[in-house]
């Protein structure tokens, strides 16, 4: 979990300025890249079982207060995924779950509260290949267990939905046990960068000219420039001028001596 500066919604001061007022909040630790893994993992998966091209959406992770947990997870399907970092929780609540049983039957949704035991069945097939996708989340995955509502809501902490879309609609819950912890990793040196090339362009000739005979420039014209062969020239790289020096030749070469 970290602290994000953040800022309330604008309000009229006393003398009739907005002011936003500063404030910390909590934030996930989870990088959006990890949970965005998932999300592929997830598309790949239904869209192999269901036999459709699919997209998803990823909402980002957050940190929710206890009510908001208890509501998040209220009556779903839980499976808790023990791996060597921490403990995921997939979920799925109950109209998630109609929707996705109905769209792999290719048949309405059906209106009543619980799944019939063919279409629990089913829900179980469907639901078994994304424990393992959890990996990103919470390092290589050494088991999984069904899990109550209740004692997931209780222990989760960080929590983000990846949003099925299309003819699916639907959505599943991911929530770990723990929040990654934070590591700061060492700069750069230049060892690191050894391998790396960069392109570089020297200007070693400028002048000016006028609009009329620019316009009757020809493939074969002569242009004289105000800069000297040996004159001052600018060493660039990506467009940013960095060195001045001398330009010149050495041998058949043109040539670049840094002042």
């Amino acid at each position: 979990m970290i602290a994000a500066l953040a800022f309330a919604q604008a309000r009229r001061g006393p003398n009739g300025r907005a002011v936003r007022e500063m404030r910390f909040v909590r934030r996930s630790g989870l990088p959006l890249s990890a949970a965005c893994l998932v999300a592929n993992g997830v598309r790949e998966h239904f869209a192999r079982l269901l036999g459709r091209a699919l997209e998803t959406e990823v909402i980002d992770p957050v940190i929710p207060d206890v009510r908001s947990l208890s509501v998040l997870f209220e009556d779903a399907t839980v499976r808790r995924v023990r791996g060597k970092l921490c403990e995921t929780f997939v979920l799925i609540r109950p109209r998630d779950a109609r929707r996705l049983v109905a769209v792999a039957f290719v048949e309405p949704e059906g209106e009543e509260a619980t799944l019939s035991s063919f279409e629990r069945l089913t829900l179980d097939r469907l639901l078994e290949a994304v424990p393992p996708l959890c990996a990103p989340l919470c390092g290589d995955v050494r088991s999984v267990v069904t899990e109550t509502p209740e004692r997931a809501a209780a222990e989760s902490t960080t929590y983000f939905e990846i949003r099925i879309g299309g003819e699916v609609g639907a959505a599943l819950g991911f929530a770990l046990n723990a929040d990654p912890a934070q590591h700061a990793t060492p700069s750069l040196s230049l060892e690191d960068l050894s391998d790396l090339e960069i392109e570089c362009a020297v200007e070693c000739g400028r002048g000016s000219l006028e609009l009329e005979s620019f316009a009757l420039l020809r493939e074969g014209m002569t242009l004289a420039l105000e800069t000297r062969l040996d004159g001052v020239g600018m060493l660039s790289a990506g467009g940013i001028s960095l060195v001045r020096g001398t330009c010149g030749t050495r041998g058949e070469r043109a040539a670049f001596v840094a002042a």
